[in-house]
């Protein structure tokens, strides 16, 4: 009959140089033991070590820490042997796994502290936790273990007072093959990709500036529905001329961060939509000039050179601009889960539900509600934390890609 193995946990610690892992091997390689688990990270200069083995002699373990006592004694590192109770490893009840990003001007020990006490209170384990950046913008990724099944919507919610308190913003994730492999990103115009409603400038211009603003504030709240709003609104626009819809264009503010996010994900092969509730004549401009995938709006009826008060087609509204996310990635040969979805109004429920990660970009309750992140700085490059890439990612990224017009 076999003996029975045992499992012997090798942990080493101090100052990174070349080498140590040579060394810790070729003392473990004497006792013939099978490793099974070895993760090593250096974390400001200090190194850390473990290594799982598995041994058939029980002597194994006084032999090791005997050896290793010496190597301390040799080296000046901090080296530990003991027994592992395969039984009793305390990250293996928590195995239902998230990734959550905080994202603040600063997170301090205080907010630290709070975040971590409420997730202890609801018995969530820290399993990594890990810094993407600490210079414009503190960004910190957490990845938790839970022994029941919890979605995202549970954790954001359990986190929403935190959230107020200390001024962040939040993304919960599943912790899956998909997190950091997202290939198609859908993108709201108004108030998004723009910062501006494109219909008030143009009610601006037609002289109903505030009596289609009005329209505009209760459709994005959700009070009434979009595809009623826009009938009433682009009635209200009958007359204008299409020199006016380019004036307009001409003057379209860009939300900051939207250039480089779009240059950063071209750079990283993404495909890159817009999927809007406003008007094709606007879009198709955007689309050409960005060179982005996909743009799609509604199609204000112009005849003789002006607006005639009408749309044709189809309206997009918000179940539109879900199918039109799932048709996109249906086309693309891509999961829901390698899709994100951002957008700040009622419109925009539906696609940021279906999409892998929803993000409510500085967006209204009810919007948040089906999000799995939320950024309330106008800024879209933030986005790219979320995805999981860090500071020192980016600045990398920017040395390789080209510069415009390069």
């Amino acid at each position: 009959m076999d003996s029975p193995t045992l499992q012997v946990h090798v942990h080493i610690a101090g100052s990174d140089r070349p080498g140590i892992l040579a060394e810790a091997l070729a003392t473990l390689v004497r006792h013939e033991c099978l490793v099974v688990d070895i993760k090593q990270f250096v974390f400001n200069g200090l190194l850390n070590l473990s290594i799982l083995l598995e041994c058939g002699d029980p002597i194994v373990l006084e032999d090791l820490q005997q050896e290793l006592k010496n190597y301390e004694a040799e080296t000046g590192m901090r080296a530990t042997v003991y027994l592992w109770d395969r039984e009793h490893r305390p990250e293996a009840p928590y195995k239902h796994r998230l990734v959550v990003t905080i994202l603040g001007k600063e997170i301090g020990p205080i907010a630290l502290q709070e975040l971590t006490r409420i997730l202890a209170d609801l018995d969530i384990n820290i399993v990594r936790i890990e810094q993407l950046d600490y210079e414009d913008h503190h960004v910190i990724e957490i990845v938790i273990g839970a022994k029941q099944v919890m979605t995202n919507v549970d954790i954001l919610t359990a986190l929403l007072q935190y959230k107020e308190h200390f001024e962040v913003d939040i993304a919960v994730q599943e912790d899956t093959l998909f997190r950091r492999n997202k290939r198609l990103i859908v993108l709201d115009a108004d108030m998004t990709f723009l910062q501006c409603e494109v219909i008030d400038e143009l009610g601006k211009l037609a002289g109903v500036g505030d009596k289609l603003a009005k329209i505009t504030d209760r459709a994005m709240d959700g009070k009434i529905k979009f595809t009623t709003a826009l009938k009433q609104r682009v009635a209200l626009l009958k007359g204008l001329k299409v020199a006016q819809l380019e004036q307009v264009y001409d003057n379209l503010p860009l939300t900051p961060g939207a250039e480089e996010l779009v240059r950063i994900l071209q750079h990283l092969n993404y495909k890159i939509a817009i999927i809007s509730g406003g008007f094709q004549f606007f879009i198709s401009r955007l689309k050409e000039k960005y060179q982005l995938d996909y743009g799609f709006a509604n199609q204000l009826q112009i005849k003789y050179g002006k607006v005639t008060g009408k749309v044709e087609g189809d309206i997009i509204d918000a179940p539109a601009k879900g199918e039109i996310l799932a048709s996109l990635a249906e086309q693309e040969g891509f999961s829901l889960q390698q899709v994100v979805a951002v957008g700040d109004g009622a419109n925009d429920i539906h696609m940021l539900a279906k999409a892998g990660l929803g993000i409510a970009f500085n967006a209204k309750p009810i919007v948040q509600q089906h999000a799995q992140a939320s950024i309330s700085i106008y800024n879209l490059e933030l986005i790219l934390y979320f995805l999981g890439i860090s500071g020192k990612e980016l600045k990398e990224l920017r040395k390789t890609m080209k510069q415009p017009g390069s």
